[in-house]
């Protein structure tokens, strides 16, 4: 029914084929920059930290925006943002935090005793994540 032929193989790339090749091959070696939102809170009573949470998720649509300040993590041989992100979160924080943050205060004194609960917010913030040779490039993103 069906007959191979194995005589005739054309082992040379035609032009168009080249090129078709040249521009599949140069595409994925390119890495497009993903867009993520970011966010932290944390609560603090008496100098304690009582809870913390740390999110950040892919953004499900494109956002016009201006870049900000950048911050590069060193992160040979890895390029699984999870892992990237969770291992180096407190340079992350520090680096967003440096940018703007939202705090709040309630101090209450009672018979002589003083109690405090500090709460820590970044909101939800836009950052784009490059990755170039071995290292991992975080950026800002400003909306307007």
């Amino acid at each position: 029914m069906f007959r191979i032929n194995y005589d005739h193989i054309n082992s040379r790339l035609s032009l168009p084929g080249l090129v078709l090749f040249f521009i599949l091959f140069t595409a994925s070696s390119l890495e497009a920059s993903q867009t993520y939102i970011l966010s932290y809170r944390a609560q603090i009573k008496n100098a304690v930290v009582i809870s913390e949470s740390y999110y950040f998720s892919k953004a499900m649509k494109e956002v016009q925006a201006h870049t900000s300040k950048q911050l590069t993590i060193h992160s040979p041989n890895e390029t699984d943002i999870t892992i990237i992100m969770n291992t180096n979160k407190d340079k992350i924080i520090d680096f967003i935090m440096q940018q703007g943050l939202h705090t709040r205060s309630h101090e209450r004194v009672n018979q002589f005793k003083s109690s405090s609960l500090i709460s820590i917010t970044i909101p939800p913030t836009y950052i784009t994540v490059d990755f170039k040779n071995d290292y991992a490039i975080i950026t800002r993103l400003i909306t307007q």
